[in-house]
């Protein structure tokens, strides 16, 4: 193993997903309000993710998320654009309080780290890369200690489809067996198991090996598992 594909929210920040719901739409509306009816603009968002979940196209996540608002609102694309981005640089921030340190996995982070293992940011690539550089910081992490980052700008595929992890793969140029994913969702995170990438979920299911090539467990055997010294730290 040289390589942890790690999830992001719920895995390596804790992620308040009742505010997060209610908030998320207030912000995401603000950015368009003066040219998209917000309500509007919210039904064009959820079309325009749904379609990107489904990308089967060449077109990056971002490019084809910004193609579907423009298309569905009546906005130029250039326009569409700078109102999204204006969204992630500026609107996105204002959620900082739905999302707080995990202190175990800063613990496991900085292990990993000190081992010279690579680690990955593979979290669910619908959004601009600033978002996934915010939420790294107020979890405490440096994004430069991630080798790799997947965001909308630079992947084509999503998760829980098979084709986001070949996709993950291709661009780090490593096979399966040469890393694991760890996360926290059985739907978006345990597909990678059928690739024949081990996968460990962090819950309170204990510590438990399934024949699917999928791990439960704690911080604690989530050390274990990885064979670092943060083990006894962590239990």
């Amino acid at each position: 193993m040289t390589t942890v594909l790690w999830d992001l929210d719920g895995t390596l920040i804790k992620l308040r997903q009742r505010t997060f719901r209610v908030l998320m739409p207030l912000v995401a509306a603000a950015a368009f309000r003066d040219v998209v009816p917000p309500v509007r603009f919210l039904r064009a968002l959820d079309g325009a993710l749904d379609r990107v979940r489904a990308n089967e196209s060449a077109e990056t996540n971002h490019d084809q998320l910004v193609r579907m608002l423009a298309e569905t609102t009546g906005l130029d694309r250039a326009t569409a654009d700078a109102r999204f981005r204006v969204l992630a640089d500026t609107g996105f921030p204002r959620l900082r309080r739905c999302f707080q340190p995990l202190p175990p996995a800063q613990t496991l982070v900085a292990e990993l780290a000190n081992a010279g293992v690579r680690q990955v940011v593979a979290t669910n690539p619908l959004w601009p890369l600033v978002t996934v550089t915010d939420r790294l910081r107020w979890g405490g992490f440096d994004p430069g200690t991630f080798a790799h980052i997947t965001s909308g700008e630079s992947m084509r595929r999503a998760k829980p489809r098979l084709d986001f992890y070949r996709e993950l793969l291709g661009q780090l140029s490593i096979d399966a067996g040469e890393c694991v994913m760890v996360g926290n969702d059985a739907v978006k995170d345990a597909p990678a198991a059928r690739l024949g990438i081990p996968v460990f979920l962090l819950d309170n299911r204990g510590d438990t090996a399934g024949s699917d090539g999928v791990t439960h467990g704690d911080w604690a055997a989530l050390a274990a598992w990885l064979g670092v010294g943060a083990s006894c730290s962590l239990s």
